[in-house]
């Protein structure tokens, strides 16, 4: 019989708590946040509305988190989302605050993150 391997955790392994997945690029969103306000400057209307929404965001992530692994960029513990559902959240803050979809195309190329089905409704 084989062995499960994702039955059984191991240490340092951590799992996002939306999708259940495996956190593989462990950068916290407060820097994903920190690199979405910089990518924001090209668009201060979008930036305007954006900024706050993603402050509560990460009030939000902070007080929900229950384990948290370090981030490979600032160093701190505080990651229990992966990058891949903390960029589908601001997606659907940019759908709320109705960006135009070459914007929100160009916020996909920005973070590298082509998320299907998302990308074809675009």
């Amino acid at each position: 019989m084989l062995k499960n391997f994702y039955s059984e955790r191991e240490p340092g392994f951590y799992e996002c708590e939306l999708c259940n997945e495996p956190i593989t690029n462990p950068i916290c969103p407060v820097c994903l946040s920190a690199e979405m306000d910089i990518w924001a400057t090209n668009y201060p209307n979008i930036r305007k509305e954006l900024v706050p929404r993603l402050k509560r965001h990460l009030k939000k992530f902070k007080q929900q988190t229950r384990e948290a692994v370090q981030c490979i960029k600032c160093n701190e513990k505080r990651i229990s989302m992966c990058p891949y559902c903390f960029i589908r959240e601001i997606l659907s803050e940019l759908d709320e605050i109705k960006a135009d979809k070459i914007i929100k195309k160009e916020f996909l190329q920005f973070f590298n993150y082509y998320t299907e089905p998302y990308v074809s409704q675009i």
